[in-house]
């Protein structure tokens, strides 16, 4: 693993290789096993299938591992965070090369016996079900006989995969199936240090009755450390601002309690914005749905940004808003009477500085403690600065005068709101407005809700504005973009493989209508099993992609290899059909079996991606068996393979 550290990607990806990296040594062993039981001999049986099978297996090992190649590559947090699926499929199927054209052939040499079709145990012959051959035998002539009808009707499940694919809820960064939640508490911009840690003192209180919950630790005025990939702390020194992590007995408990918390907190705590959240999955990003609002004048986004909040508080399944344009903390403004001050002998510089000395203090000797000299600060007290009034009523020294005179005397003082930070991205000033949503709603249904609403709400933009989506659709867009910059390459060096592989154009195209159609077969799975469409399911597709070609390349290795194959007779596709069923039955078994656990495990992260490959792996079996026969056969008619290009059996 070149040193890379061990985490549940890696784990999950050695779950996913285990299915995967079965099928090499599954091949090699039948194909030993079927000429032993033709009557060669070891050595021969293991030098011929070798022979045979090691160019076929090196492309379809080759393809899968290309296949997950976009994976690797992939840039940003949603990359290095599944980086380690594709990792370990990829040096485990290389593994499982090596090893199957070392180890399992010589054993296999060794351990597999010479018998007759008609003696021997089961557990030397393999399981037969004569009646089911019998039947797939049947099945396949008939296809056979009428190519175009079969790949007509195959390509029927593809097509209704891919229009099904339309009709998927779309949820491209499922949330973590963790023990753990996030509750993030806003006060208003005014509220001190101390007011904020009375509320989470407030909240912890009610937080411990419930249930199912285990621990509570709070950061107040600062984000939690970043122990997760994609937590970025965006709170510092926040005054008004708290965030706990809520440690629940587990996963299921967690999930059952951020829908109960979320209003039982806001009716507990109406003067509080409290938001409690899942831990996200995929690129980082402050609320699910965003509206940035871009433009030179601050006042003019502050108002836009209104309009745009109030239509995002009124839409469906929206429980909490928020602007980054925020009002800073009130100031105090004085209004001074500056001919009052000059009969006075005071300017504002003095009676700023008198003010300053007040109310800051100024350092007026120390005191020794131990060892240590502190400085001690005199100022006003506190009893004497609670309020207007107080600070009214402070004292001014007058150059010149026995006595001092009252604040009041030379100005008014007045409480007024101040202009908060000024937010910018790339540069410009932004207001973003978030929104967040109820537990178990799809970002991408809240967002098209919001769209809509803000249309007929008739919300438009003056000159010299703009806005864009952000939150969760512009990290999708941005996985998305990651995942796919590097397919071009990568399909560049697919179709270099395949070709090499068998040395035709028109093979290649019949492999890669098989991986196409896989992707309708996936796409099938995932909605027939009702899961939502999401970053997942593309990994998924992209392995299943390599698996379909692995299955095609085996097949049509075996056809290659047969003169009357070529020639197109039906009962010669037949019998090297009815030779590759065996081993593509049983890495399909293995493959499906391999990404049980993920499946069993349930939550919302894993099932979809293993439904994707796995069911897709057992409807791509139809492909594997009808479909790539069929087109052989057509092609075969009109003389696309040249007998020059057999290879010996």
């Amino acid at each position: 693993y070149f040193g890379l550290p061990i985490h549940q990607m890696s784990v999950t990806g050695l779950v996913v290789a285990l299915g995967i990296m079965v099928d090499n040594a599954i091949v090699m062993a039948d194909s030993i096993q079927q000429r032993r039981q033709q009557g060669e001999d070891a050595i021969d049986a293991v030098m011929h299938s070798l022979n045979h099978l090691w160019l076929p297996l090196l492309g379809s090992t080759l393809t899968t591992v290309l296949a997950f190649m976009p994976i690797v590559m992939m840039p940003g947090p949603a990359g290095e965070f599944v980086g380690g699926i594709a990792l370990s499929v990829i040096f485990s199927l290389i593994g499982s090369y090596i090893i199957s054209h070392t180890l399992v052939a010589a054993i296999s040499g060794r351990f597999l016996r010479s018998v007759s079709n008609t003696k021997g145990h089961w557990y030397q012959q393999g399981i037969k079900a004569k009646s089911i051959s019998a039947v797939f035998r049947k099945s396949l002539k008939l296809t056979l006989n009428y190519p175009k009808i079969t790949i007509l009707m195959v390509f029927l499940l593809p097509l209704s995969g891919f229009m099904a694919a339309k009709e998927l809820t779309e949820q491209f960064f499922p949330p973590s199936d963790r023990d753990m939640f996030q509750i993030e508490l806003y006060l208003p911009a005014q509220a001190s240090i101390s007011q904020t840690q009375r509320m989470t003192q407030a909240l912890d209180h009610l937080l411990v009755q419930e249930e199912g919950i285990k621990h509570v630790r709070w950061f107040i005025g600062n984000n939690a450390p970043s122990f997760y990939y994609n937590l970025v702390p965006n709170q510092r020194g926040a005054q008004n601002y708290a965030q706990a992590m809520v440690t629940a007995d587990d996963f299921r408990a967690a999930n059952r309690l951020i829908p109960q918390l979320q209003p039982l907190l806001d009716d507990a705590f109406p003067e509080a914005q409290i938001l409690v959240r899942k831990l996200e999955q995929g690129p980082p990003f402050n609320a699910p749905i965003e509206l940035r609002l871009y433009g030179p004048n601050l006042d003019t986004l502050k108002t836009l940004g209104d309009q745009a909040r109030q239509v995002l508080s009124n839409t469906q399944s929206v429980i909490h808003s928020r602007a980054t344009l925020q009002p800073g903390t009130p100031k105090v403004w004085l209004n001074v009477n500056e001919d009052a001050g000059r009969i006075s002998g005071l300017s504002l510089t003095e009676i700023a500085n008198q003010l300053q000395h007040n109310l800051q203090g100024v350092t007026q000797g120390s005191i020794l403690q131990t060892t240590e000299s502190i400085p001690v600060r005199v100022r006003v007290g506190n009893e004497q600065r609670q309020d207007l009034a107080d600070l009214a009523d402070l004292s001014i020294t007058v150059p010149g005068a026995v006595g001092n005179i009252p604040l009041s005397a030379l100005a008014t003082v007045e409480l007024k709101p101040s202009r908060g930070a000024i937010p910018r991205r790339n540069g410009e000033r932004v207001n973003v407005i978030e929104g967040y949503l109820k537990a178990g709603v799809l970002p991408a249904i809240a967002l098209k809700n919001y769209q809509e609403n803000l249309k007929q709400a008739g919300f438009t933009l003056p000159a010299g504005y703009r806005m864009e989506i952000g939150g969760e659709s512009a990290g999708r867009n941005d996985a998305v973009g990651n995942l796919l910059a590097s397919i071009g390459v990568i399909a560049t060096l697919l179709v270099t493989v395949v070709v090499l592989s068998f040395n035709s154009f028109r093979m290649s195209i019949l492999i890669f209508l098989a991986a196409f159609q896989s992707v309708g077969l996936g796409l099938l799975s995932v909605y027939a099993f009702s899961y939502p469409f999401g970053f997942t399911v593309i990994i998924g597709l992209l392995g299943l992609m390599g698996l379909a070609i692995n299955a095609a390349i085996v097949i049509l290795a075996e056809l290659k290899a047969d003169e009357k194959a070529i020639e197109g007779d039906t009962d010669a596709i037949v019998v090297a059909v009815m030779s590759c069923a065996r081993h593509i039955s049983s890495t399909t078994i293995t493959t499906v079996g391999g990404f049980l656990p993920l499946i069993l495990a349930g939550g919302g992260f894993w099932p979809p991606f293993a439904v994707a490959i796995a069911g897709g792996t057992v409807l791509t079996t139809l492909l594997s068996f009808y479909f790539v026969p069929a087109a052989f056969r057509l092609m075969s008619r009109r003389r696309a393979f040249e007998l020059s290009a057999a290879q010996p059996a």
